[in-house]
């Protein structure tokens, strides 16, 4: 295969995209990369594609921002002749490989590449290196609300515990238990007992004798809430809690110390 033709184009006739991956840009991370290309020049160059007399960023937007920073002239490119839907998928898949990426951003790309992009989840594997079970987690997580994602984004609850959560499917319990693990940064384990709280309660209003449906929202101030210990690592209740996160078997041992 012949290499790729590297061109010098002025920046200012490169347009970024409508588009930007990134929901934020670091300028501290654009400020290292700028320093990198003064010191030893551009490794990589971007990726172009002709628009209307002038050209449009499919891959490099951040080399493309050092340069501006810098007040470069010019940035060595390459440019190729792209529909929409390779453009796409070089943006998504560019973007997958960059670092400090959201559980947000990610997820973001991965439905972008299934719904722009028209990739099926093998699709997407093959082309991004991740299992399809993978892609799938993420393209469910890329439809939660932003409060959910942004809850993740920020590491209040990881995507495994709130995988857990999201089996209670109905609104208020979920609304509930979810705050409750945001708030207080439970584990999974933690989930778990909680979810399947959730089911008991729900079956024992089923079977309740009265040969009528469930309800649809469980009694939940009644529900004890459950944190980890922080010597055994087991569950207790909130309301045992005191400085440290202790079961009250370990806090009694702790007391006669």
């Amino acid at each position: 295969m012949a290499q790729e033709k590297i061109q010098l184009i002025k920046i200012d006739l490169i347009d970024r995209p409508v588009k930007v991956a990134r929901e934020t840009i670091d300028p501290e991370r654009i400020r290292e990369l700028a320093e990198s290309i003064r010191e030893s020049g551009l490794l990589q160059p971007v990726i172009l594609r002709p628009s209307n007399g002038r050209y449009e960023m499919v891959a490099g937007d951040r080399r493309y921002l050092a340069h501006k920073l810098l007040e470069l002239k010019e940035i060595k490119a390459i440019v190729k002749q792209l529909d929409d839907r390779e453009t796409i998928i070089i943006r998504g898949i560019e973007n997958l490989q960059r670092v400090n990426l959201t559980a947000s951003e990610e997820a973001k790309t991965y439905l972008i590449l299934k719904t722009e992009g028209g990739l099926g989840l093998n699709e997407i594997a093959k082309k991004t290196g991740k299992s399809p079970n993978t892609i799938r987690r993420y393209l469910d997580f890329a439809i939660q609300s932003e409060e959910v994602r942004r809850a993740v984004d920020q590491k209040k609850i990881s995507l495994n515990t709130l995988e857990t959560l999201l089996e209670i499917e109905d609104p208020d319990a979920f609304k509930y238990h979810f705050e409750m693990a945001a708030q207080n940064g439970v584990t999974d384990k933690v989930a778990r007992l909680w979810v399947d709280d959730y089911f008991k309660s729900k079956a024992g209003n089923f079977y309740s004798g009265d040969g009528g449906a469930p309800s649809s929202n469980i009694e939940l101030e009644a529900k004890p809430v459950f944190v980890t210990c922080e010597v055994c690592h087991g569950p207790t209740e909130i309301k045992n809690v005191r400085n440290m996160m202790l079961c009250f078997d370990c806090r009694n041992k702790v007391r006669h110390k």
